[in-house]
């Protein structure tokens, strides 16, 4: 027997629940990141990247900007590709994973509000619109996956969900991460690139 295809329509429908979940669990954890409650956890975070802006103010001045265009652009893109993926596959590893993953990235971004001030919203808003989806989405789907598992073994569909679930990560998931990367790489570029004229 043929097996039936869902639409990307269908399939967004039938984790509408696990969205809504891991969506409640980022904008909490956004919440309580910014009310400071995770301060100890993302120092190191912020010491790292305030290294990397360094190293970066460097390397612009040695390579062409298409150049550095093309670095960003790749390592965001494959970054955030991988990240989403694991969200997939680790979800009926760790049922947790993909809410833990939530938590973590939206008490991240909670944090560097509250350390640099509300226009970092503003500041992610045109890569965010695509980035912020596609990780939710690929966290909703480790949760269906992970939920899946723990079914009776005649309810339990696993091949089949994930078929979908990776359908979907490569129909929707993944084009979604490339614009935004796309978008995040030519901003970052073009703001080192004015810095330095």
């Amino acid at each position: 027997m043929e097996e039936e295809k869902l639409s990307v329509r269908e399939y967004l429908y039938s984790i509408r629940f696990y969205v809504l979940l891991i969506s409640v669990v980022f904008v909490g954890s956004i919440i309580i990141g910014y009310a400071g409650f995770l301060s100890e956890i993302f120092n190191v975070p912020l010491e790292w990247i305030q290294q990397l802006s360094e190293n970066l103010k460097d390397s612009t001045e040695r390579y062409p900007t298409w150049i550095i265009f093309l670095v960003f652009f790749a390592v965001l893109f494959l970054n955030n590709s991988f990240t989403c993926f694991l969200d997939i596959i680790l979800g009926p590893l760790i049922g947790i994973f993909p809410l833990f993953s939530a938590f973590i990235n939206g008490g991240l971004l909670g944090w560097f509000a509250k350390e640099q001030g509300l226009s970092i919203f503003l500041a992610i808003v045109p890569h965010g619109t695509f980035e912020i989806p596609a990780f939710l989405l690929s966290a909703a789907i480790g949760l269906r996956l992970g939920r899946e598992v723990l079914k009776k073994k005649g309810e339990r569909y696993f091949k089949k969900e994930l078929r979908n679930g990776l359908r979907f990560f490569l129909a929707v998931v993944l084009p979604l991460l490339f614009i935004a990367a796309l978008i995040e790489s030519a901003l970052i570029t073009a703001s080192t690139y004015f810095r330095l004229t």
